[in-house]
């Protein structure tokens, strides 16, 4: 049984793991660094390292086994052992040993052991499916230096002379629209002080021409009261809605119009939807897997992160005392297939399907 998975696993969690008879894993934090060469900014990684003399387990890759398959201690001690048989045997028979997702293992010119981890993998779980980025250079103006003009100098006198300020197109310019703004609004007001041939004067204030007091005028006729109207005879028709044009009843045929407003319509409250998060759906036997852990806490955590970038991602099931959760799951294979294939290619390479 492989004990790969479960290295894997671990050492996102813990920043050293040891293998039995075999050596220590070790795992180093690295900060967001630029690659100048080939213009890139890698995020924050652990970077991961390994120590042939780390020797006396811990436990640790003990328990996980243990509490993954449900077997005892002594059981797990011996399925380590037999890997680790294997792990050395395949070293010694080709030189070569590749343990997926972790690094490979060789032998150099002078039958040293050497360790290659792999540079697709990112252990640190706060940059998790974080991709290095392009680096876009930024260009840098330098200041526009304006030439200062010097005076001019011209002789008044004998022996004597007088300097002029030094002018530039800029101030020419800036001079020049204060005159035309002068101007306009000069026109402007003499126009709008000017009276209307109809008798209509545009403005009060006029610079140009001495103001006239306002004179009262008396109104002349009387004002006519009108006429009461007969409302007796006068009713509003029942049950009508919208906008209508009623006759008053009167002599001249007035016509008012009323609005009686919409009709009421009674409307059926709905019932709020569920605030629930939901699950898969039923019948689906194809799930593709992202990850698994030991902790729930962590495995709902994974999920709400999925949820949050658009993915339909829920908890599968409890196998060996790990947490697997997958991207989404699907009824139909082909489907499944060609989802599996998106994942590995934008979001996570490690992703795979399980059938159920």
């Amino acid at each position: 049984m492989a004990i790969e998975r479960d290295l894997f696993e671990l050492l996102f969690a813990h920043d050293c793991v040891i293998v039995p008879r075999f050596g220590g894993f070790l795992t180093h934090y690295r900060a967001a660094r630029l690659d100048e060469q080939r213009r890139l900014v890698h995020p924050p990684s652990k970077d991961l390292s390994y120590n042939r003399h780390l020797l006396r387990t811990d436990g640790l890759l003990t328990d996980h086994i243990a509490q993954r398959d449900g077997i005892g201690f002594a059981q797990a001690t011996a399925v380590i052992e037999g890997e680790v048989d294997g792990w050395h045997s395949k070293i010694q028979r080709d030189g070569r040993l590749e343990l997926p997702r972790i690094g490979t293992f060789y032998r150099d010119a002078e039958n040293n052991l050497q360790f290659d981890p792999d540079r697709h993998t990112n252990f640190l779980k706060d940059a998790y499916g974080l991709r290095a980025i392009p680096a876009v250079p930024v260009e840098v103006r330098k200041p526009e230096v304006v030439p200062v003009k010097e005076p001019r100098v011209i002789p008044i006198a004998e022996g004597k002379t007088m300097e002029l300020p030094a002018t530039g197109g800029r101030s020419s310019l800036i001079w020049a629209a204060a005159a035309v703004a002068l101007v306009s609004t000069a026109a402007t007001w003499w126009l709008l002080a000017q009276p209307d041939p109809r008798g209509i004067q545009w403005g009060g204030f006029s610079p140009f021409a001495p103001e006239e007091p306002a004179r009262y005028t008396a109104r002349s006729t009387p004002i006519s009261a009108a006429a009461p109207l007969d409302t007796a005879g006068w009713s509003v028709p029942m049950d009508l809605t919208g906008v209508h044009a009623l006759p008053l009843g009167d002599e001249e045929g007035t016509l008012i119009t009323v609005d009686f407003g919409q009709p009421i319509v009674a409307v059926e409250t709905a019932a709020p939807d569920s605030t629930a998060v939901a699950t898969r759906s039923v019948g689906s036997r194809y799930h593709i897997i992202g990850g698994c852990f030991l902790q729930q806490d962590n495995a709902d955590g994974f999920v709400a992160d999925l949820r949050a970038r658009g993915f339909a991602a829920s908890i599968i099931d409890q196998k060996g005392g790990l947490y697997r959760v997958a991207y989404g799951s699907y009824p139909d294979k082909s489907l499944a297939h060609e989802a599996l294939e998106a994942v590995r290619k934008e979001v996570a390479p490690d992703a795979w399907l399980l059938v159920q």
